[in-house]
């Protein structure tokens, strides 16, 4: 049976889908040459926001006192005195420099970073998410590229030693989707942007306003990649991903925290890609290569064993990407990156179905669109010529 349109539709599809999912594997994993560190402790101001008790576990605040004990300044931020990060931190490291106060802008994320930036006094200043794990000496080889004239550096977390099947799914979102198209875009010259290690010039950072520089966007890490680059600053990712340990994780959590992430992205103007990136999926592109088979006449048995060597094949390239950057990819993780595949197209759906950003408790989407309404609230009194 000759191929209609429809089957040749279908072919194009899925190797459309397979040579970007294989293309990306090839840019993101090689790291780049490294830049010679030439940073101390001493250069380093960390400001590391928690909020509840799970933020200040024993390994992250050990990672934080063993800065600050090398000569680094380390700001540890919360939003009120009777956060639950407090006690356990007060527990581990009796000393610890815990700043405390509010702002009340939309981002409630920032209203605790704010106090930390603003008081950040060495050359690089250094804003981590909690429960991360990195040494002294991936820091400096992770700031290495400020000397070399980099404007910002965004050190990707990776997550590791999941302990749950629901930890290990976050761990595919985290590390094989996430990682490796930030990190093939980054190499494409693209302007991405991520949670881990925002590293940066203590300048570069009064330049872009301080904290203001952060709460432009709905999320604070496009924002800052934004505000530097209208600096005329190239930023870039850093070759030292940060251990992020997961633990035990449970679905409700995982699944919540990758709708909010979605959604997110969908109120920045990189929305687009978000939409197409389900249709260039394992799902999809296996579906349309099999609907091509059908089209062209093929029988049950070709179009199984077709998608068999498509999953293969797909998985293949995740392992490849991960195996170039040091990240473990075994049977379980093959068995979640499937599942994160398959479930693509639902978690767009559920990003769509509301406006709802839920992050601590606090709807940041709901926070988002009041401010923006004050800002044209504001742009419309000022050209009608109202005072302010």
């Amino acid at each position: 049976m000759e191929p209609g349109i429809l089957a040749w539709l279908g072919f194009g599809w899925w190797s459309l889908g397979s040579a970007i999912q294989w293309a990306s594997a090839a840019l993101a994993r090689s790291p780049r040459r490294a830049v010679s560190a030439s940073h101390q402790a001493s250069d380093f101001s960390i400001v590391a926001p928690m909020a509840g008790a799970e933020d200040a576990s024993a390994a992250y605040v050990y990672v934080l006192r063993q800065f600050a004990e090398a000569g680094a300044e380390v700001l540890i931020c919360v939003a009120h005195a009777g956060d639950g990060a407090v006690a356990p931190t007060r527990k581990l490291w009796p000393e610890a420099p815990i700043l405390v106060g509010n702002d009340d802008t939309f981002n409630p994320k920032m209203n605790n970073v704010r106090k930390g930036l603003e008081a950040a006094s060495r050359g690089v200043v250094a804003l981590c998410d909690a429960g991360i794990q990195l040494s002294l000496d991936e820091l400096s080889r992770a700031a290495a590229p400020l000397s070399a004239g980099a404007g910002l550096v965004l050190a990707l977390k990776a997550a590791e030693a999941p302990q749950s099947f629901a930890a290990e799914i976050e761990r595919a979102y985290i590390d094989g989707h996430q990682a490796k198209f930030l990190f093939a875009a980054d190499r494409l010259g693209l302007a991405v942007a991520s949670g881990g290690v925002t590293l940066m010039t203590r300048d570069t950072l009064q330049r872009i306003g301080n904290w203001r520089g952060f709460n432009r966007w709905i999320a604070d890490d496009y924002s800052v990649v934004r505000s530097v680059r209208e600096l005329g600053l190239s930023t870039r990712l850093g070759e030292i991903m940060p251990r992020l340990p997961l633990g035990v994780r449970s679905w409700s959590t995982v699944w919540r925290r990758q709708v909010r992430w979605a959604r997110t992205r969908l109120r920045l103007p990189v929305w687009p890609l978000v939409l197409w990136e389900p249709a260039i999926g394992w799902a999809a592109t296996g579906a349309a290569g099999a609907a091509a088979l059908l089209f062209s006449g093929a029988g049950a048995m070709m179009v199984v064993v077709a998608l068999a060597i498509h999953t293969v094949a797909w998985l293949l390239a995740e392992k490849w990407f991960m195996t170039g950057r040091g990240l473990s990819f075994g049977m379980r993780g093959a068995a979640a990156a499937l599942v994160r595949e398959a479930l693509a197209p639902v978690l767009i759906a559920n990003a769509l179905s509301g406006r709802a950003i839920y992050w601590r408790g606090t709807d940041l989407g709901g926070q988002w669109r009041g401010h923006q309404e004050a800002v044209e609230d504001t742009s419309r009194d000022a050209a009608s010529g109202k005072s302010l």
